[in-house]
């Protein structure tokens, strides 16, 4: 539902998508102002609390303020403490992925675990695409086991296991056997693949793929639209399997264009009767509604304090 942001994280942009200076973005209804300075982004509140002009339309960086395009006042980014202000949000940043946190809660691990997939690859961005569907239905597809022999032509589908972790993420765990991918040196017919996701929010999930010599993995992440969602999906593969990383681009966006197929002709409010094969994807839906909601723009609540991350 529009406007109802989860406290989770989100995959809200890659680095392709934001110019230097002042960015104006949405995520689902709330707008957001994301400033870049070289490599860094830092995330703001996007409304002017004046008279709510958006400040990433016409606005213009002034040293740590914006200067409102409405009615000239000087708006600090991130210094609540002073009169006119917008407050900062919490913001990861993996090669060029950058994802943002809107409440000063449930981070369930991603920190850590983003670091780690940073740490020591290449994260490029594969997929940029609208989906008909709400957000939940992008990252769903990763516990949706059956979907993967249907939609995706896998072979085999081992194990796919639900559980929770220490963090409060959940996993699936299991393995696809397929004949080998074209980013394998070794074209065996009987290739075995680990899948290892962890959803970290309804809105985001980071999938272990490969085998233990070559392994890469998969971010996926959507953020809500008047229509639907934006889907994006990143790639993290280690710098010597570089070679690799054109065909695992077109491998995602070919596999995301397949689950398009089916989500913009679905109807999420058709009647519901599930079986046995949809257990991982009711864990799912029941790990969501363990998220609250994001309180209002300009609640203090809903600002990460302290120093920007």
């Amino acid at each position: 539902m529009i406007g109802k942001l989860h406290t989770g994280w989100y995959l809200l942009a890659f680095e392709e998508e934001l110019a230097e200076g002042l960015n104006p973005l949405l995520l689902g209804g709330r707008r957001l102002l994301a400033v870049r300075d070289g490599s860094r982004v830092r995330v703001f509140d996007g409304l002017c609390p004046h008279r709510g002009a958006a400040l990433g339309h016409g606005g213009t960086l002034d040293g740590d303020c914006v200067i409102c395009p409405f009615h000239g006042k000087r708006v600090a980014l991130g210094d609540t403490a002073r009169r006119w202000s917008v407050a900062e949000y919490a913001v990861e940043q993996a090669g060029a992925a950058v994802f943002v946190r809107l409440s000063a809660d449930d981070d369930r691990g991603f920190q850590r675990a983003i670091k780690e997939v940073a740490d020591g690859n290449i994260v490029v961005g594969a997929v940029i695409q609208p989906v008909a569907v709400p957000s939940e239905y992008v990252v769903e597809n990763a516990f949706d086991a059956e979907h993967f022999h249907q939609v995706h032509l896998v072979p085999r589908v081992i194990g796919m296991r639900v559980s929770p972790c220490p963090d409060g993420e959940l996993a699936i765990e299991g393995e696809f056997r397929t004949k080998a991918p074209p980013w394998e040196r070794e074209r065996r017919l009987d290739f075995a693949s680990r899948f290892y996701a962890r959803a970290f929010s309804p809105s985001l999930v980071v999938t272990e793929l490969g085998t233990a010599e070559a392994p890469y993995t998969i971010i996926t992440g959507a953020v809500p639209t008047s229509g639907g969602c934006v889907g994006r999906v990143a790639i993290a593969l280690p710098p010597e399997r570089a070679e690799a990383l054109d065909a695992l681009v077109h491998g995602a966006r070919y596999a995301f264009e397949q689950d398009r197929v089916v989500w913009d002709h679905l109807d999420p409010d058709a009647p519901q009767r599930y079986d046995a094969g949809d257990r991982p994807v009711l864990a799912f839906r029941r790990f969501c509604a363990t998220f609250g909601a994001v309180p209002p723009a300009g609640t203090p609540s809903a600002a990460v304090t302290g120093e920007p991350v």
